[in-house]
Formats: structure tokens, sequence, C-alpha cells
């Protein structure tokens, strides 16, 4: 690969970036605007909007050098660390150790496939 091309991929790379940040920052612009409503579209759209993010950050964490198993990885951890630190919030804990078990069950669910 000569250096117009290393250029050139660089240039690319950085406004892939670029795209992946403009559109997660309209994605939670929108969603802040949707969280105002209260009706069962908004709701939808909502779900829309979350599932965008998450796709978008990993997309943009891969763009970034960092591997989708590393962010599960590290997101597992964290949820962790979070549970050990908020046992004595139960609300957090709840949340935490369900969001966990869910990840975990998912994770099993496509080693079996």
């Amino acid at each position: 690969m000569g250096i117009r091309e290393r250029e050139f991929d660089i240039t690319r790379s950085l406004k892939i970036v670029e795209k992946l940040k403009s559109q997660m920052l309209c994605d939670i612009a929108q969603l802040f605007s949707e969280m105002v409503e209260c009706n069962e579209e908004s709701h939808e759209e909502r779900a829309d909007l979350l599932a965008n993010i998450i796709i978008l950050t990993y997309l943009l964490s891969k763009r970034l050098g960092i591997s989708y198993n590393t962010l599960d990885m590290k997101i597992y951890n964290k949820l962790k660390l979070g549970i050990l630190e908020n046992m004595d919030e139960q609300e957090w804990f709840t949340d935490l150790t369900a969001l966990m078990r869910h990840l975990e069950a998912t994770h099993d669910s496509r080693r079996s496939q």
C-alpha cells in the first residue's frame, strides 16, 4: 500500500468515525426529545433510538480499534463492579443484576448455536 493509499484510507476512516459520532449525537438528541412524549408511539421510537445508539457504539468502538469482544468484556466487568458497589441501593442492584443475567443468557445462547 502506497503513501497516497494509506492517506486515503486514514481520511476515509476519519470520515466514518465523524459520521458515526454525528449520528450518535443526533440519536441521543432525538431520544431526549422523545422522552418528553408519553405516548405508545414514542415508546417504540425510544426503543429504536436506543437500539441505534447501542449499534453505533459497537461500530464506533471497532473503528477506534476496540474489538466487539473487548467491549462486551468491559461492559460485563463494569456491571460486576456496579453490582458490588451498589449492593446497598436495591433498585440499582436489581437493575444491574438483571442486565448482567440477560447478557449472560444471550452470550450462552449464542455459544450453544
